[in-house]
């Protein structure tokens, strides 16, 4: 998993108001062999992307206090496979 500290480096990059599409596609950029171990790890599931996208939603869910970001809403955007899919709307504190 990412750390803390990776994730503070990604949040610094966005927007003051970001989704978890938007966090994954700079986790990729910044941090792209820690992205393709979490695949890895997640090599049995049917659904590899998602469940890998659902414990990078949960990990800043999580540790949002820490991060100084907060939940706004949830919409659909795309996902990193074009696919449009709901998802967390963040704020920055």
């Amino acid at each position: 998993m990412i750390t803390l500290s990776q994730c503070q480096v990604i949040i610094n990059k966005l927007s003051s108001s970001f989704d978890t599409h938007d966090f994954i596609i700079q986790l990729t950029m910044d941090f792209e062999r820690e992205y393709v171990e979490l695949l890895y790890k997640h090599k049995r599931n049917q659904h590899i992307f998602m469940s890998v996208h659902a414990e990078i939603g949960k990990f800043l869910a999580d540790n949002a206090k820490g991060l100084s970001i907060e939940k706004e809403i949830k919409e659909n955007s795309e996902n990193i496979k074009d696919y449009p899919s709901e998802n967390q709307k963040w704020r920055k504190i």
